[in-house]
């Protein structure tokens, strides 16, 4: 999801995270602790397209429709480009999965996009699934997971503040 928001619509104008190739290498490289280690940033156009299939399978799900196939198979195909293994470890606590991903070696970067793919799959077929929700700001387009079910925004600091303020202000400065 992290992906999905980085197009902020609550500044005027709106603010695009990944505006370039720098800003999306930064972006990644404040995604490292979720990657393997050493995974290259990808390219700005492939984070932008993957940005673009999540943005829409998410917005499907909230939306309660089925998103294109298209979409679902570039996902697919995202997640898939990873061939991994998965192999049984012995550990203190007893026996654990130890997955590893083999990226092809010109391609290392494909672990970023692969993990993003595989983090929005987990998303939609796991418990949170039914706790996605958009921010109900009017001008935020911010995605979040509700911890509460009766969570409806994505910061309370800001979008639920400024909800508030805007409420105050129309009930006591009426025409």
């Amino acid at each position: 999801m992290d992906l999905a928001d980085t197009i902020i619509t609550s500044r005027d104008p709106v603010v695009d995270l990944l505006a370039d190739e720098a800003a999306c290498r930064f972006w990644w490289g404040l995604q490292q602790d979720r990657l393997p280690d050493g995974t290259p940033a990808p390219s700005l156009a492939l984070t932008i397209e993957l940005r673009q299939a999540v943005r829409e399978i998410l917005d499907a799900h909230i939306a309660g429709i089925s998103p294109s196939a298209a979409v679902v198979n570039r996902v697919n195909d995202i997640a898939s480009s990873v061939a991994c293994t998965r192999q049984l470890v012995q550990t203190p606590a007893g026996g654990a999965a130890l997955t590893t991903r083999h990226p092809p070696a010109d391609r290392l970067y494909e672990l970023a996009l692969a993990a993003v793919a595989e983090s929005l799959i987990d998303l939609l077929v796991g418990p949170a699934h039914n706790r996605l929700r958009r921010c109900e700001n009017p001008t935020c387009s911010m995605l979040f997971v509700a911890s509460d079910p009766r969570r409806k925004f994505c910061t309370q600091n800001i979008c639920a503040n400024r909800t508030r303020v805007a409420r105050h202000y129309h009930r006591h400065h009426r025409n």
